[in-house]
């Protein structure tokens, strides 16, 4: 019982007891302070890798669903100016042939190389028409091997058609482009969904302009797109009364579809109906399985859904938290064997080795330790003289690769800078139009995205011309298609010579875009008149209209009170350009169906 009562009351027994219950502690702290920094950082990465990777897929359908939207946008702009009006249009059955027939090229080239549209039509409505068994417009569909074919559809068969809803009153009614819901088409025997956009004069239903997309095709694209090892895409409806996966699309009234009503939420309940996830992730059960969503809501007002297991996701973290904890634990019975062994051979004259460890502690290495006796107080005294000299040595190697790291991370900078400099000329490559070198449709759409979000916000200032370089048809056709190049060209300098510090676009084959600086927005009327000064010594130098630059050209001002986004001031501008080019036309006496 003595010797039990010694052995703890000894300056090394207690020691040792102190040293370990030190590194316990020390290493339990460290340990949780671990697992929860570490296990939030990784489950941040997740949920924004997994948003991030969703993001990117639905950006790649949302430009199929912009390349339909543009194209319908087109169609429908060139249908109704070719209209004259309601009382013309109703009265003249050969007009809306004409008008028919000559949109025959444009349908097919904006459908042209596009594996996802099933169909394209121009149908004048039964407010036009009347109810006839003439057919009033063109309908288009891919056949079998491909290619489409002009499919007949009377004025009388619109009453009968059972997906008339769809395509035809649900637009008339919305008096707007929309997108339908994905519905059976019995004409195509499969799924599509429709863009369609109503022509509307004076509060008039005139015409419907729409493009079918095959929802088969569109839905096996989603099911090809992966995540890791199980993650997969499905699309669903905005409000969660149905999810879209190819397998469930079996046929007319045999659909498989289901709802958000399987999925049993257990975090994140209050996002499913917003917008998009942002950086979070919806944790559910379904059929039993503990799984994780993210979504973006597309352009057609449909959710682009991306699911994958939770344990997947959270592998990375759950990998690192036992990691952590088993390092932490060998690394405390190491230390823990390492301090006992040490303590093991400390003795009562530790008093001795006070002021010389008080210097030691200070920084003053030039101590003088007591003799290295063979015992307790030389061993310690031994490993003082050992200590300093590694402390010496690792403060010389500290210092030595201090250095080091500071040359490599200037070295990483530099290249950082180049690497950046290499972006940003790469960039303005992409923004730049291979013919005339003024910027390009991409760099276009850039500029009215970062210029709606300058509306939202109070801040807009701009005005936007709309330039059309006229007779390109007949340059080509007298003199070759390089002579329409060098014309598209000189049209291009002219436009930047009268706006030399201003954003020039070339948005399509002979249409520019001009958005002044605020230097030119301020004198606009200024640059304007010089350009159709430029212009009228252009047509000054020729009496054939194939041998000068001729230009269309109208500008609109952003009016904070009436407009909403950048697209109502394009309108504006395009009016008024179309307006000028038939002002030109007229004066050149020029009739392109009589060329």
């Amino acid at each position: 019982m003595k010797k039990i009562k010694n052995f703890f009351l000894s300056i090394n027994t207690k020691l040792i007891l102190l040293i370990i219950l030190g590194m316990i502690v020390l290493s339990s702290s460290l340990v949780v302070i671990s697992v929860l920094l570490s296990g939030r950082i990784l489950t941040k990465g997740a949920r924004t890798q997994m948003n991030l990777f969703c993001e990117e897929r639905a950006d790649d359908i949302n430009t199929e669903l912009l390349r339909i939207e543009d194209a319908v946008g087109a169609l429908s702009r060139w249908t109704q100016s070719k209209i004259p009006g309601v009382s013309k249009i109703s009265e003249d059955e050969e007009l809306r042939d004409a008008i028919v027939r000559d949109a025959d090229d444009l349908i097919r080239f904006m459908t042209a190389n596009n594996e996802f549209i099933q169909g394209a039509y121009i149908h004048y409505t039964l407010d036009i028409t009347g109810v006839t068994d003439r057919d009033e417009g063109v309908y288009y569909t891919r056949g079998e091997n491909g290619e489409f074919a002009i499919i007949p559809f009377t004025q009388t068969e619109i009453e009968q058609d059972p997906v008339a809803e769809f395509w035809y009153y649900g637009p008339i009614r919305n008096k707007a482009a929309l997108w339908t819901k994905p519905y059976f088409d019995g004409s195509v025997d499969d799924y599509i969904i429709s863009y369609v956009q109503p022509i509307f004069i004076d509060d008039t239903p005139v015409a419907i302009i729409g493009i079918d997309i095959n929802f088969a095709k569109l839905l096996e694209l989603v099911d090809s797109m992966r995540y890791r090892e199980t993650g997969y895409m499905y699309l669903k409806e905005s409000d969660g009364s149905a999810h879209y996966h190819i397998d469930d699309l079996v046929g007319p009234g045999e659909e498989h579809l289901h709802n958000d009503e399987v999925d049993h939420i257990v975090d994140n309940a209050d996002l499913m109906d917003a917008e998009e996830t942002g950086n979070e992730l919806i944790r559910y059960n379904y059929n039993g399985g503990d799984r994780v969503m993210a979504f973006v809501t597309l352009r057609n007002g449909m959710k682009f859904v991306l699911c994958d297991d939770y344990d997947s996701i959270y592998k990375e973290k759950n990998r690192a938290t036992i990691l952590m904890i088993s390092v932490t634990i060998g690394l405390t019975i190491v230390l823990a064997i390492v301090a006992a062994v040490m303590a093991s051979r400390i003795t009562d004259p530790l008093r001795k080795l006070t002021s010389a460890a008080n210097e030691i502690s200070g920084g003053d290495y030039d101590v003088v330790l007591p003799p290295e006796k063979n015992n307790e107080v030389g061993e310690l005294s031994r490993a003082f003289r050992l200590a300093i000299d590694k402390i010496r040595a690792r403060e010389e190697d500290n210092m030595a690769r201090a250095v080091m790291q500071s040359q490599r991370i200037e070295k990483a900078a530099e290249r950082l800078k180049k690497q950046n400099r290499d972006i940003i000329a790469l960039k303005n490559l992409a923004y730049a139009d291979s013919l005339t070198k003024v910027k390009n449709k991409t760099a276009y759409d850039d500029t009215i995205g970062y210029i709606n979000e300058q509306i939202k916000h109070g801040t807009a200032e701009f005005a936007v011309i709309m330039c059309d370089l006229n007779y390109l048809k007949l340059i080509n056709d007298h003199y070759g298609h390089q002579a329409g190049d060098q014309a598209l060209k000189r049209a291009s300098d002219i436009i930047c010579t009268a706006f030399p510090m201003s954003s020039v676009f070339r948005i399509g084959g002979d249409e520019f875009v001009v958005i002044p600086s605020g230097i030119e927005y301020a004198r606009l009327e200024e640059h304007l008149e010089n350009m159709r000064l430029m212009l009228e010594e252009e047509k000054a130098s020729s009496d054939e209209l194939e041998k000068c630059i001729s230009i269309s050209f109208g500008s609109a001002v952003f009016e904070r009170k009436t407009d909403k986004t950048y697209q109502d001031v394009f309108e504006r501008a395009d009016k008024l350009m179309y307006e000028e080019k038939q002002r030109i036309h007229a004066l050149d006496g020029y009739d392109a169906n009589n060329r």
